[in-house]
């Protein structure tokens, strides 16, 4: 069983993942849209608007970033599965 610690730096390390991951996706996407309403397709709207959503998401990430546990001093345990030596 995980501690509430080693939830906590898993669910950080994803979001430092999806933060940069999402906001490069979006990118493109938004673009796409900008495109497709340049050219006068009004699907480039959906696009637009999937790209925003992926970038609020993103910032709510961001801004919510911070591990409660580590703040506190709550640490992950520090053992080594693989090899069964302490790290």
């Amino acid at each position: 069983m995980r501690s509430d610690a080693d939830k906590a730096e898993l669910i950080q390390s994803i979001q430092a993942y999806y933060i940069p991951a999402s906001l490069f996706v979006a990118t493109l996407i938004t673009a796409a849209g900008i495109f497709l309403l340049y050219n006068g397709y009004a699907l480039g709207y959906a696009f637009a608007a999937v790209g925003g959503a992926m970038i609020v998401s993103a910032f709510v990430i961001f801004f919510r970033f911070q591990n409660k546990l580590r703040a506190q001093g709550q640490l992950p345990r520090e053992d080594n599965d693989a090899s069964g030596a302490p790290s």
